[in-house]
């Protein structure tokens, strides 16, 4: 049987791939058996004007680039609208966000929505910063009158 330098060499590289896996997951165990980064929303409101207010937690460590909380609201079967996201502060603690946005009157009315939020981080690649989701979930929120 005849084995390559080349077939060794790879070998070798997916076996210290392996341990360094290993290793990095050891050394921070919180993370990886808790899905650190993650975000929530606990709650959501519409005026009769049509101002759309949701706010939820979020947690996170930064990892160099620029971390915003993302959200949207289902209108329709999956199709999903979008508010400004906000800088997010990723020093590990749970923090609180809430946003706003204006809609159209009757866009939305009192009672369950699904609601989809992400924690979105912006790495510069080369001269455009492409974004790298760290924690996404659509939950459902009961939207009161405000």
């Amino acid at each position: 049987m005849t084995v390559s330098f080349r077939s060794l060499s790879h070998a070798a590289a997916v076996a210290a791939g392996a341990v360094l896996l290993t290793v990095s997951q050891a050394a921070t165990p919180a993370a990886a058996d808790e899905g650190f980064d993650q975000v929530t929303v606990e709650s959501g409101s519409i005026t009769p004007d049509g101002e759309l207010t949701l706010a939820g937690s979020y947690r996170c460590l930064s990892t160099g680039g620029s971390v915003r909380v993302a959200a949207a609201i289902e209108r329709g079967e999956n199709v999903w609208h979008g508010l400004d996201s906000i800088p997010a502060s990723c020093d590990g603690s749970w923090h609180q966000w809430t946003n706003t946005k204006a809609t159209e009157p009757g866009a939305y009315e009192p009672g369950p929505a699904r609601v989809k939020t992400s924690l979105v981080e912006f790495r510069r690649s080369g001269f455009i910063p492409l974004p790298t989701v760290h924690s996404e979930q659509i939950q459902e929120v009961v939207l009161t009158q405000a």
